[in-house]
């Protein structure tokens, strides 16, 4: 090592203070492999941990804005159809259901011979 001095009065290049291979001050202790791999392996498994610990906030807050949107839609489904929403919906799509069976039956001809005759009276007018 140099002194701390140089020849001209002026302070040497740190990197000038430091011989190749030598640690930094005397009583640094060199870092082994294994060492280095023991702190990378703990600073990974933290990481591990916090990355655990912020799925389960968000999964804990997804469930929460679930239900939340859950009871919203039933609250406004009471608002809107009254005492027993769910049984005037299926009531309203039974009704649908029957009567497009009921469109269904009926002859194909003799709706658009009511759809012609009603054009051309449209037409006359």
């Amino acid at each position: 090592m140099q002194s701390s001095i140089n020849r001209d009065g002026h302070l040497p290049d740190p990197d000038e203070l430091i011989a190749e291979g030598e640690p930094p001050f005397a009583d640094a202790a060199v870092e082994t492999a294994r060492e280095k791999d023991d702190q990378d392996l703990s600073a990974l498994q933290h990481e591990l941990r916090l990355l655990r610990a912020r799925i389960g906030g968000l999964r804990e807050d997804a469930e929460t804005a679930l239900k939340a949107k859950a009871t919203s839609v039933d609250a406004n489904a009471h608002v809107q159809l009254g005492d027993y929403p769910w049984l005037k919906l299926a009531a309203a799509i039974c009704a649908t259901f029957i009567g497009a069976r009921l469109v269904r039956r009926l002859p194909l001809g003799v709706m658009l011979a009511g759809v012609a005759g009603h054009l051309s009276e449209s037409r006359s007018r």
